[in-house]
Formats: C-alpha cells, sequence, structure tokens
C-alpha cells in the first residue's frame, strides 16, 4: 500500500512547509482524479436507480403520486477536504484509508416533497439486492439540536468498469423541501456569523419547530386529498 504522510500533505495545502515535492504532489493529484471517476460513476448509478423509483412513483400503473423527488444534487469531496479529514482521523493519505474510512466522497441530496416520499425510497432501495446499507442516521425523527432534519444513508454498490468491478460507497442525504429551505438558509447565516450566539442558535431552532409544524399541516392536507380522489 504506497501512502503519503498527511503532517507533509496538510503542511503543503497551509503553505507551511517550504520544501517542494512535486513528484509527491503529482502522485497524490493523480490519485483523487482516479478516485473521483470511479466515485462520480457510482453517484451517476445511484442517481439511475433513484429516478427510476421515482418515474415508477409517478407512473398510472402504480398508486402513488407526482415529483415523489423534487431534486438531486451530487457532489464530489474536494482534494482538500479530503487531506482535512484523514488528518482528522490521524491517517495517511492512500487509496485503501480513503476508501475504507471516507464515506462521504461522494454524495447525493434528495430533495423530497414530503417525509413519507424519503421512507418509500429508502425502504426501495433496501430491496435492491446489489445495494447495503452501512449506516442510517434519522435526523427526521431525531432532530439535531440546532434543529438540522434530515435523513443520512451511506450505501455499497458494485460499480461495474473497464476491467473490475468495485464496492463504491456513497452518501445520500434526503431532505424535504421544507427542511432544506431551513438548512440552505442556516447554513448560510452560520457562513457569515461563525461565532458561537446562543440567541441566534435558539432562534433557528424556534424556526425550524414553526417549518415542521407548516409542513405536518401540507402533509394532512395532502392526505384529505388523495382520500377525496380514492
Amino acid at each position: 500500500m504506497i501512502e503519503y504522510s498527511i503532517t507533509q500533505l496538510m503542511d503543503i495545502l497551509n503553505k507551511e512547509s517550504s520544501e517542494t515535492n512535486h513528484v509527491m504532489e503529482v502522485e497524490v493529484i493523480e490519485l483523487y482524479q482516479e478516485l473521483d471517476t470511479y466515485y462520480r460513476s457510482a453517484l451517476d448509478k445511484v442517481e439511475t436507480k433513484l429516478l427510476i423509483i421515482d418515474r415508477e412513483l409517478s407512473s398510472n400503473s402504480h398508486v402513488g403520486r407526482k415529483n415523489s423527488i423534487h431534486q438531486v444534487q451530487k457532489r464530489i469531496k474536494r482534494f482538500k477536504s479530503i487531506v482535512s479529514k484523514l488528518n482528522s482521523k490521524r491517517l495517511n493519505y492512500s487509496k485503501e484509508n480513503i476508501i475504507n474510512n471516507i464515506h462521504d466522497f461522494a454524495g447525493l441530496r434528495v430533495i423530497c416533497s414530503y417525509t413519507d416520499d424519503i421512507y418509500i425510497l429508502i425502504d426501495s432501495l433496501s430491496r435492491h439486492p446489489d445495494v447495503t446499507i452501512l449506516k442510517l442516521k434519522n435526523y427526521i425523527e431525531n432532530p439535531k439540536e440546532s434543529g438540522y432534519r434530515s435523513v443520512h444513508v451511506v450505501i455499497e454498490i458494485p460499480v461495474y468498469f473497464l476491467e473490475e468491478t468495485k464496492k463504491m460507497k456513497v452518501e445520500i442525504q434526503f431532505r424535504t423541501i421544507a427542511m432544506d429551505f431551513w438548512a440552505s438558509l442556516e447554513h448560510s447565516l452560520r457562513y457569515k456569523n461563525n461565532k458561537e450566539n446562543p440567541e441566534l442558535s435558539e432562534k433557528l431552532q424556534a424556526i425550524s419547530d414553526e417549518i415542521n409544524q407548516l409542513e405536518t399541516q401540507m402533509f394532512s392536507i395532502r392526505n384529505e386529498i388523495e382520500n377525496l380522489d380514492s
């Protein structure tokens, strides 16, 4: 296993090292680019699975509803973030350490219309014979102290490449439109004011509760409409 010193990489990234190892810099970037290709392919496969499920839910042949998935966002963790995460885990930079210890190199954010859509999608994915659910954190049933609500799922799937099959991990964050509204604005507000502010935190948590109540009312109205149509 080829490893590169995480301390040396952090020094280079933070521009604290006067020594420059161009060969090492090229090699670590090439490794990142190789993994980037693998993980982007994994994202494509998971996105396709979700869109197929959504298409069936939206079809006339299935008793369901339109637009269970409102939007899908994909992202690959940046090189600097990978190095920082390995450093926090006190691990050197290597392909094996990245694959085995970083589960969010590839991430999908799936924004759904309602909470039950989230559980339908997760249940359907779990039934796929090539999908293994490694970890599930339900912040809808148990919101974070900040008011954050979401369901985080780490799955592992086989991805078929030119000459080999690789098992790849993908993290999926499931949110409703209302949850995403709160989380996106909360993130931007926190970014502008990164100091601890108990009063601000209390207000954001209260708004999260209010948004959750509104979402619950919308969910109830939707059920009433569906019952009228049945």
